[in-house]
């Protein structure tokens, strides 16, 4: 390949696995009260050609719908936000970030059963 079609072919790599959409976790902590947890995301990452774990998730929000099932060890499958969740309330309101598909604005949207 040409230099310009690599660093092209790069570049998209780069863009594409910086961009956080859906993933599975296992839970580490789960707060009932605060409807937390924090998960460790399941799939490696690369750079060049090293295989590293994620860091872990802090303080995923967890939907109402998934709480009966959520326990320490669950697997889980995570979505992120497209914009930053530190200011949601109940009205539409400015995300105050630049922050977009970000693994800290991950929710719990459901648990597996393997």
């Amino acid at each position: 390949m040409a230099a310009d079609t690599n660093f092209f072919d790069n570049l998209i790599k780069g863009i594409k696995h910086s961009i956080h959409v859906c993933a599975p976790g296992r839970v580490v902590s789960y707060d009932a009260a605060s409807h937390t947890a924090d998960v460790k995301p399941l799939f490696m990452t690369a750079d060049d050609d090293t295989l590293y774990e994620q860091p872990l998730i802090q303080d995923a929000l967890v939907l109402k719908h998934v709480e009966p099932d959520m326990k320490v060890g669950a697997i889980v499958f995570l979505s992120f936000a497209d914009r930053s969740l530190d200011n949601l309330t109940n009205r539409p309101f400015d995300p105050d970030s630049t922050r977009t598909h970000d693994i800290t604005d991950a929710v719990v949207i459901g648990v597996y059963e393997l």
